[in-house]
């Protein structure tokens, strides 16, 4: 067969019971540059059920707005003599509830509510259908409960293309928080997800290790939390309220956090021995400082089978 060599289970290393390591290095809480997107974004540009030759989406772009508050989605779309169209525009505006669309605008709390409106088919008003070209996924350094509405608490983003989504394309990260900004009990938070809401994250890992440097551990710890959809509820605004959500994995002080691979830190490192856990899973560091702050961290997976 010509195209053996060209089966998906040759993408990768083929060895399914791989270790594997992950790693993020935040120079401090107040650059942001180093902020974590905490949105992935794809376009299809396919026709749909009600679609018109009159308007023929062939990209799209998005942009944040954080003293606005606002996430606008641009389809740019032609006409039939292959003209461009002017851009079919949706917006979501950070509030304190989530409101369904209504003429291209919706309203979201929570970072799950900007996923689910933007997966929908139909946003309402002139050409509301072309919302279906959108396809959205969490991103790195998001928490499905996180709330929304906080004042600039999100980066401003300039007008960017979202790639369109292929086989082997990346989706388009975006949305990043102001982490020198966007608080939660009144400290401040990396959010890095190890495993991101694919099919494949949903099912058992092993976390073998966890390990780092964290600049300043004065009242600062990391979590390694369960994030996923499938258990959402709806955020009560406290970071007490709202942690108690998540099925907790591992805890440890900043302070106490293994410097080095393979160091005594309540995590088993033997494969064999290992107990699964089921993902994605997030990893929270949360603490006093944000400016002097640096956070580096290595994460050792292994899928469990």
């Amino acid at each position: 067969m010509p195209n053996t060599l060209k089966h998906p289970d040759y993408i990768g290393s083929g060895k399914l019971d791989t270790l594997i390591q992950k790693r993020v290095n935040i120079t401090s809480f107040a650059t942001d540059a180093d902020s974590l997107a905490c949105l992935q974004l794809g376009f299809i540009d396919r026709p749909f059920a009600g679609s018109t030759p009159a308007v023929t989406p062939h990209a799209a772009t998005y942009a944040v707005d954080g003293g606005d508050k606002t996430l606008i989605i641009a389809v740019k779309n032609k006409g039939v003599a292959g003209g461009n169209n002017s851009d079919v525009s949706f917006t979501i505006t950070f509030a304190a509830a989530k409101a369904a669309w209504s003429a291209g605008a919706a309203s979201a709390y929570s970072l799950k509510d900007v996923i689910d409106l933007l997966n929908e088919d139909d946003a309402g008003g002139t050409s509301g259908k072309l919302l279906a070209c959108i396809k959205a996924q969490i991103g790195i350094g998001g928490r499905y409960d996180m709330v929304m509405n906080g004042a600039d608490a999100f980066l401003d983003e300039s007008a960017a293309y979202i790639m369109d989504v292929g086989v082997n394309q990346a989706m388009t990260s975006g949305l990043k928080r102001d982490m020198a900004v966007h608080t939660e009990d009144s400290d401040f938070i990396l959010y890095w997800r190890l495993g991101l809401p694919e099919v494949k994250d949903r099912r058992s890992f092993k976390l073998l290790d966890l390990w780092g440097a964290i600049g300043t551990t004065t009242g600062c710890s990391v979590y390694v939390v369960r994030d996923d959809d499938e258990d959402y509820v709806v955020p009560g605004g406290t970071w007490a309220t709202d942690f108690a959500n998540h099925e907790l994995i591992f805890e440890v002080t900043a302070a106490s956090l293994a410097a080095g691979a393979g160091a005594a830190n309540a995590l088993n490192h033997n494969p064999s021995e290992a107990a699964s856990v089921r993902g994605p899973l997030l990893v929270i560091v949360k603490g006093d400082t944000d400016a002097a702050q640096t956070v580096v961290l290595n994460a050792v997976l292994q899928a469990a089978l």
